[in-house]
């Protein structure tokens, strides 16, 4: 990329930044994703943490299937950060969520519990929920945040319910009473497959991203905001 090209880039950045919209939106986070993904050679690397974090900003307010696109272009490289790849889990195809998984379990191998789930407790919890209570029961069991809890619940494969049960080494008993009373309707062959994504999800990986969401949800709690 020559000089002039990379200031205009700059520019292009700076411009879109400062507008509102989703269009705008969704071109700034491509041309983020774009600028990330093949990062300029005559751009120091001290340099990628502004542009991670004006992405990571960006991305909230782009749609679902645009967030998909980045987390499948983000899992297939290396070096993506991992706390951008966990952020897009919730909008991730099946096989981008399983790379994500893998990225996880390499960054945290440990196989130390994250903390003991009192199973009894949280099926009796969820049973007594009243409508859209859920994801309440959720954040306090597990120890995540309400909108983490949330967007577990509105899984429509029940993919990440089971990452949540996996991770805090529940039984698949405990995960399918979970994904019935969590069900928002699904009916026949969907509900069965919501019961069998279970064993298809990786141990370590989930036990990772779980603990990723509770350190998340502690930061919360701690943040100046939150007092």
């Amino acid at each position: 990329m020559s000089a002039i090209n990379a200031r205009e880039r700059l520019t292009r950045l700076v411009e879109l930044a400062g507008q509102n919209g989703p269009g705008a939106r969704r071109a700034l986070v491509g041309e983020l994703a774009d600028l990330l993904l093949d990062w300029p050679s005559n751009y120091p690397p001290s340099m990628r943490e502004p542009f991670e974090a004006l992405l990571e900003k960006a991305v909230q307010d782009v749609d679902g299937p645009t967030r998909a696109r980045l987390a499948e272009r983000f899992a297939a490289t290396t070096g993506s950060p991992l706390a951008f790849l966990n952020a897009l889990v919730f909008d991730a195809a099946p096989e981008t969520r399983d790379a994500i998984l893998v990225r996880n379990a390499a960054a945290d191998p440990g196989s130390e519990r994250p903390f003991v789930l009192n199973e009894s407790a949280l099926i009796a919890a969820a049973r007594g929920a009243l409508a859209g209570d859920m994801a309440h029961v959720l954040a306090s069991r597990f120890r995540i945040d309400a909108d983490t809890a949330a967007r577990i619940v509105a899984d429509e494969w029940a993919y990440l319910l089971a990452v949540l049960c996996k991770g805090a080494r529940a039984s698949r008993a405990t995960f399918s009473a979970l994904a019935l009373l969590a069900d928002s309707g699904h009916a026949g062959d969907k509900s069965y497959a919501r019961l069998a994504v279970y064993d298809g999800v990786a141990q370590t990986g989930s036990e990772a991203l779980l603990k990723f969401w509770q350190v998340q949800a502690q930061a919360r709690d701690t943040s100046p905001q939150a007092a």
